[in-house]
């Protein structure tokens, strides 16, 4: 269930960054620059959390694992602070923008559900010979 979850959510962080890329490149006059790179950082998170799940990366071991460890840690911290700003922005402004509301939701929740998939298939363990440390 937590691995399909994963999935779904990674798609939508792939669905969602492309949206993004797509309006950067359609109105790049009246949008700024960022909404390229969040797009762009959404489409990554999500392509390799599909990628690795799926086992693309298992030749690489825990060189793999640790990436995506660093990468979903650091992703919901950037997450969380673009969900709260979106917020602070929204409730101090008449003019509601929900897209960096939803960009950073789409990010937090994806790197929450990762950090957990991590955990709950002790991949997080540290190995000694071959073998999970006790």
């Amino acid at each position: 269930m937590l691995k399909t979850l994963l999935m779904v959510a990674s798609f939508a962080n792939c669905a969602g960054g492309l949206v993004l890329i797509a309006t950067w490149a359609g109105m790049s006059q009246r949008v700024p620059i960022i909404v390229l790179f969040i797009g762009a950082s959404l489409l990554i998170q999500g392509a390799y959390t599909i990628l690795y799940v799926h086992g693309e990366f298992a030749r690489w071991g825990d060189i793999a694992t640790g990436a995506l460890f660093a990468g979903e840690a650091l992703s919901a911290c950037v997450g969380a602070g673009g969900l709260i700003q979106g917020i602070i922005y929204n409730a101090s402004s008449a003019d509601m923008e929900m897209a960096p509301v939803l960009a950073g939701l789409l990010m937090l929740l994806q790197a929450l559900l990762a950090l957990v998939y991590l955990l709950v298939t002790d991949r997080l363990r540290p190995k000694l010979n071959g073998r999970n440390a006790v």
